[in-house]
């Protein structure tokens, strides 16, 4: 009885950590995630508790450990580059050292039943937060932005703000944010544009509406189509958005 009681605990603990870990390190990424993704991130978590029941020398299950925490990364995500996935790994463990190291000194102190400490976590979740935003600079340049088809599908993107890109529609003046998603089913329309070196012409549509974090729900907006794959994101917003803000 005292193992199942010890069992159940453990998967309760773990997942409710890993669910704060993993939400509070996409809010302070601005990644947009689906939910039920970081659910699923949590339940392939509870696969540690095979550590419990089988014998694993340290580099095993050191080996099993990272290995779990990659997936779990990945699951939650995605995948755009190399260096975004180290990122977000490195900053996934700074949160669970974080919330392990405070858990781990509450226990040995008997300061407060460890139950009672998960009362605590989103309060020191939320003070990482502050200051990590502080950190980071509280203009940042990225958003999660969600984009609402008139076929009554979503896409769920993460964009960067980027000062190149103050492209307008010429004739309703709609601010062109761009993406990297193709075989989109909508109405398609041209709008030119140039560069240093050339001129062009994008393929563009208008959405029903378009949200952006931060920013708040847009309806000037029309979404342009490119054949390129961006590193770290997948939405490059218009400049020219901040001066609405």
């Amino acid at each position: 009885m005292i193992n199942l009681i010890y069992l159940d605990d453990f998967i309760i603990i773990n997942f409710f950590i890993d669910y704060i870990v993993i939400y509070t390190c996409s809010s302070i990424l601005k990644i947009n995630v689906r939910k039920y993704r970081i659910l699923l991130s949590c339940l392939i978590g509870e696969l540690s508790i095979i550590s419990l029941f089988v014998s694993m020398n340290n580099y095993l299950l050191l080996f099993f450990k990272l290995l779990l925490c990659m997936i779990m990364i990945l699951v939650s995500f995605g995948y755009n580059d190399y260096k975004s996935f180290v990122k977000n790994t490195i900053y996934y463990y700074i949160l669970n050292f974080l919330v392990g190291g405070v858990l781990y000194y509450f226990k040995n102190n008997g300061l407060i039943n460890y139950l009672y400490y998960l009362l605590l976590i989103p309060v020191f979740m939320k003070i990482y937060k502050y200051f990590a935003y502080n950190l980071k600079n509280n203009l940042s340049l990225r958003h999660k932005v969600t984009i609402y088809l008139n076929n009554g599908k979503t896409l769920y993107l993460n964009g960067y703000m980027d000062s190149g890109n103050e492209l307008i529609e010429p004739f309703t003046n709609r601010k062109v944010i761009i993406i990297n998603k193709k075989d989109l089913k909508e109405n398609y329309y041209f709008v030119p544009y140039k560069t240093i070196d050339n001129s062009s012409l994008i393929r563009c549509f208008n959405p029903k509406k378009v949200y952006i974090d931060g920013l708040g729900e847009r309806n000037d907006i029309s979404v342009g189509v490119i054949n390129k794959k961006f590193k770290g994101f997948n939405c490059l917003l218009n400049y020219k958005l901040l001066e609405d803000k």
